[in-house]
């Protein structure tokens, strides 16, 4: 006697590499921006190449050493004779070195059914920074973790994520507005 059983199948994907490309660039804006200086990009692309399915992860992170005061010692002694008085006073500091990482890393797992089906891509973002140091404290540091996953056509950019706000349209200045909103963005490559 034959049982049958219905077990979820796994689309098999092409096996083949794909070239994950992520960038950062600032919102266009419909006003008119005039500078003296040249357009420089928010983040320099980067350019990951995985097996279809596969995870890949691109890094960019600074350990950074902070002295610290572990401990203080203060001694001090007298002696005194009828007329001759002597007094020492010596002390010691005992520092110590933390390290502490900030920057980012970036996971990312394209899978593509081939022909001119959309690509899926889980993006994970792990982010590390630490805050600015205010006296002899060790400065506070903050982790945050950031999954989700994306569809999008294959060799399209399309923003994944969004900081600072842009500028509203219709608004015309001579001073400084506020912060341009930065996108960033992923595309996927069949090469």
């Amino acid at each position: 006697m034959w049982v049958l059983c219905a077990l979820p199948v796994l689309a098999q994907v092409p096996k083949r590499d794909l070239t994950v490309e992520l960038r950062q660039v600032a919102e266009a804006s419909a006003g008119l921006t005039v500078s003296t200086q040249p357009g420089q990009p928010l983040l320099t692309p980067q350019r990951v190449r995985v097996r279809n399915g596969e995870k890949a992860s691109l890094r960019v992170e600074q350990a950074m050493p902070m002295q610290w005061v572990r401990s203080v010692e203060a001694q001090s002694a007298s002696l005194s004779a009828p007329g001759v008085s002597a007094s020492n006073r010596s002390g010691g500091v005992t520092n110590a070195v933390t390290w502490m990482d900030a920057g980012q890393s970036i996971t990312v797992k394209p899978r593509w059914p081939g022909g001119k089906q959309p690509v899926t891509v889980e993006v994970e973002v792990r982010s590390a920074s630490v805050d600015e140091r205010v006296g002899a404290d060790l400065p506070k540091q903050s982790r945050t973790e950031t999954v989700t996953t994306v569809s999008a056509p294959l060799g399209q950019w399309i923003t994944i994520a969004s900081s600072g706000s842009g500028v509203p349209s219709g608004s015309y200045s001579s001073e400084a507005g506020t912060e341009a909103a930065r996108l960033l963005q992923i595309r996927v490559l069949a090469p």
